[in-house]
């Protein structure tokens, strides 16, 4: 796919209604796993926001679909213990924007041991600074018969667990979570009728 953010339509959508608010849903994935979740969440959005949300979806190839977001749903798998760049670039990017919200979220690593999962994580600085709302980390799927030899073998020193550990049930829950935080965000700032 090309870097262009891809609208997600929604088939009660009527030809010529404008949307008023747009909510930009991205992250960089290495191997495609993380970008699932991208295409999940903005769909739960899709769902559960209405006909007054542009819902795009988006890799982070080009950062300029980030630009004229009134919310970003942002995230990145986890490798090497770190966010991976256009992750980290797009974050530095949207931080200081005027925006409704930002949420970040994490996938991987898929290691044994929650103390250490945690530790590696960094997008959680900008949920304590204010720029952000929340930081989720869901588990991540980790396919060795896609990963270079020097790969499989980080796994086996970090003693990574192959398989795939995303919850669905989660990731959609917090899908729907943020639907309901922007909805109640946009209504406040409507004056009473």
């Amino acid at each position: 796919m090309s870097g262009s953010a891809v609208p997600v339509q929604r088939p009660a959508d009527t030809p010529g209604a404008m949307a008023e608010h747009t909510v930009v849903v991205a992250a960089a994935s290495r191997h495609g796993s993380t970008r699932q979740v991208t295409r999940r969440l903005a769909a739960v959005l899709t769902a559960d926001l209405s006909d007054r949300w542009t819902v795009r979806e988006a890799d982070l190839s080009d950062l300029r679909v980030l630009e004229g977001a009134d919310a970003v749903v942002l995230g990145s798998a986890i490798y090497m213990g770190h966010w991976l760049r256009a992750a980290t670039q797009a974050l530095h990017q949207v931080k200081d924007a005027p925006l409704l919200d930002l949420w970040l979220f994490s996938t991987g690593p898929v290691s044994g041991d929650a103390v250490e999962n945690a530790a590696v994580i960094t997008a959680d600085k900008s949920v304590e600074s204010g720029c952000a709302t929340e930081h989720m980390v869901f588990a991540g799927s980790l396919d060795t018969s896609t990963l270079r030899w020097w790969e499989r073998l980080v796994v086996n020193i970090v003693k990574a667990v192959p398989g795939d550990r995303r919850d669905w049930t989660l990731i959609d829950a917090w899908g729907h979570s943020i639907a309901a935080q922007l909805t109640h965000a946009v209504a406040k700032q409507e004056p009473d009728a």
